[in-house]
């Protein structure tokens, strides 16, 4: 399922386009992700978690 589904999903606004960091990225397992507000999107084996902009995890 793509990342702004997920968030859609979880209540998550994405502001703009994602942006990928894969230099974030541990392993070939996760994909990272920001958006244009800072929010962190980290999707691994599927499973999105978002770390919001003030550190709130989403």
């Amino acid at each position: 399922m793509p990342v702004r589904t997920q968030a859609e999903s979880l209540g998550f606004q994405i502001s703009g386009e994602l942006v990928r960091c894969s230099g974030r990225e541990p392993s070939h397992l996760y994909q990272c992700y920001f958006d244009e507000d800072g929010n962190e999107y980290i999707l691994r084996r599927g499973i999105l978690t978002i770390i919001a902009a003030d550190g709130r995890v989403v």
